[in-house]
């Protein structure tokens, strides 16, 4: 995603959260133009309130927005018949940009970055806790029907499953380590075992499909704090006093933030860019503050999943006709990512 898009809807996030119940907030929208009714003018984000329009442009730069994007947007309102325009800036406005706004009653928004002493004023920061699955210990017993077993070549095995994804598999020793609970309780900060069998459809090495896949190991939970190293709040361009309208955490994760108002939080946990030392797994997220307020979350988002795999080390790997497998309970489990190694 561009790093204008990201900003864009950053901002969507913050106006969804800002307005109540029965408005309407669109990123990316397309609005009709009432002079070429065949012809729809794209537009960063609309608000609908009834039969009333906001449009919400957004600009990400370096340098403050002068007078020109305001005659723009002017123009824009105009011609779209909206009963208002927002402009939102990364970097702010210039003098200039201010009084024509304020003479044409175009709203300007931009994001500030808080200050040390504004921080701890606030007093409502929030640490995350990602929280994930260590797997060690791991062995993998593959089961090919009788007739199919002598027809396997070792070397050519080896090859085959270098280039399978196998995320399938810890997603479902994942799902029976939840059952142990290992933030509290009896288990809390211990190694468990797990042993899952799955029924496995369309993998085939060699040439030959697996039909049952046994997957064991032992598993522990261990946990990363993200701290938020970036506050900006969001309001008003031309004010200093006037109180902001929100308040943003950006982390250093992706795209992750967290956008504050009042008691009410909306929270983006992207994923996408979190670093995992080999056999660990994603599993969950907390949030925490050390204001002793409640804190609502109005909205949560988790982006960035298919870019999560299990990254890959070396699995002891067993290969065995289906007459050789006992008879435990048969577990089955869909195809998903991730890469394991012979």
């Amino acid at each position: 995603m561009k790093a204008s898009q990201a900003f864009e809807q950053l901002i969507h996030r913050i106006y969804e959260l800002l307005e109540r119940s029965g408005v309407q907030v669109t990123w990316n929208d397309h609005v009709v133009d009432p002079d070429n009714p065949s012809q729809k003018r794209q537009i960063d984000i609309t608000i609908r309130r009834g039969l009333k329009t906001t449009l919400v442009e957004c600009r990400l730069h370096r340098r403050r927005q002068g007078v020109k994007w305001v005659e723009e947007l002017i123009g824009r309102r105009q011609s779209l018949a909206a009963e208002a325009v927002i402009a939102v800036s990364s970097s702010g406005f210039t003098k200039g940009a201010l009084r024509k706004a304020e003479r044409y009653n175009v709203i300007l928004r931009d994001l500030r970055e808080l200050t040390d002493a504004d921080v701890q004023s606030w007093g409502r920061q929030i640490a995350i806790t990602l929280f994930f699955y260590q797997f060690s210990d791991l062995d993998l017993s593959l089961y090919f029907a009788d007739e199919g077993f002598p027809k396997l070549v070792l070397e050519r095995l080896k090859e085959d499953l270098r280039s399978h994804r196998l995320d399938f598999l810890y997603e479902a020793a994942a799902e029976q380590i939840d059952t142990l609970n290992l933030v509290e309780g009896e288990h809390i900060g211990r190694t468990v075992n797990f042993a899952v069998r799955c029924g496995l459809q369309e993998v085939l090495l060699c040439g030959e499909p697996v039909t049952l896949a046994d997957f064991r190991g032992k598993a522990r939970l261990v946990s990363r704090d993200v701290i938020s190293p970036v506050i900006l709040s969001f309001g008003a361009a031309a004010s200093v006093s006037e109180p902001r309208q929100a308040i943003v955490e950006r982390f250093p994760l992706g795209e992750t933030s967290i956008v504050h108002d009042a008691a009410r939080i909306s929270l983006l946990l992207d994923v996408s860019q979190v670093e995992m030392p080999p056999f660990c797994k994603f599993r969950f997220a907390t949030i925490s503050h050390q204001s002793e307020e409640k804190t609502y979350v109005e909205q949560f988002q988790l982006a960035g999943l298919h870019r999560l795999w299990v990254p890959g080390g070396r699995v002891r790997v067993n290969f065995a006709p289906i007459s050789h497998a006992d008879n435990r309970p048969l577990q089955f489990a869909g195809c998903g990512g991730g890469t394991a190694q012979a």
